[in-house]
Parts: structure tokens; C-alpha cells; sequence
């Protein structure tokens, strides 16, 4: 913006106004709006709505970190209870000495082959996270 375009508000009359609202999470959402001045150039008004912009994508990512650490959470709590089956499941076969059903032994491999993918969920939710407060100027 060039110090010409300065806009003294007090002196010049509206001619329109702008709105940006964002969707956040849980059904919120965010809005900022602007007003259009008599004269006002259009390198102006683009300057003024592109800080709006950035102000409101960093709104939506701030809401976002929230959900994002409550999904590792949630695949954290559901670690945990496998590792509990598992834990079981080879006390059965190896300090009671019984043999696991076909069932067992296919739950014991599905979750196995599960906990791999928790774990990347886990590093892809971490990595997003850091990601997100980093965007929004928060201490990762």
C-alpha cells in the first residue's frame, strides 16, 4: 500500500463492506469484516482483505490443534487397549501354555498389523500438530 492510499476513514464515505468467515470445528465460526471507502484503490482494498485472510486462517488452524491432539488421543487410549489383548492373548499361549483359538490368532495378527499403523497415525498426528501451532505463531 502506498502512503497515497492511506485512507483517512473519519473523512471519506462507505461505499460497500466485505466479510470472510471461516467454518471452524465443533461448528464454530469465525468472521472479520472490512468496509470500502469513496476513492479507496483496489491495491488497497486487496491489501486490507489478505491481512483478514491470514487472520482468519490462522483462526481455523488454532481451532483445529484441538481436534488434532484429541484424535492422537484417541489412537493413543486404543494402543493401550490392544497392547491389553495382546498381553493376554500371549499369557494364555505362553505362561498357561494354551493353545489360542483361529480367532485368537487372527485377532492377535489384525492388531499387531494395527499397532504398526497407530504408531505412523500417531508420528502423522504429532508432525500435524507441531505443524498447525507453528502456522498459527503457538510454541510447538
Amino acid at each position: 500500500m502506498n502512503k497515497a492510499d492511506v485512507i483517512d476513514e473519519s473523512q471519506v464515505a462507505v461505499t460497500g463492506n466485505f466479510t470472510l468467515t471461516a467454518n471452524l470445528p465443533n461448528g464454530k465460526n469465525f468472521s472479520v469484516s472490512g468496509y470500502l471507502y469513496s476513492g479507496e484503490s483496489v491495491e488497497s482494498i486487496n491489501d486490507r482483505v489478505d491481512i483478514l485472510h491470514d487472520v482468519v486462517d490462522r483462526q481455523r488452524t488454532r481451532a483445529e490443534i484441538p481436534e488434532l491432539e484429541a484424535k492422537r488421543d484417541q489412537i493413543v487410549t486404543a494402543m493401550g487397549q490392544m497392547k491389553d489383548v495382546m498381553a493376554s492373548l500371549d499369557k494364555k499361549a505362553t505362561t498357561e501354555g494354551k493353545k489360542l483359538t483361529s480367532q485368537e490368532k487372527l485377532t492377535l495378527e489384525n492388531m499387531q498389523r494395527s499397532m504398526i499403523k497407530a504408531k505412523e497415525d500417531i508420528e502423522k498426528g504429532e508432525k500435524a500438530i507441531k505443524d498447525a501451532k507453528l502456522k498459527a505463531g503457538m510454541k510447538a
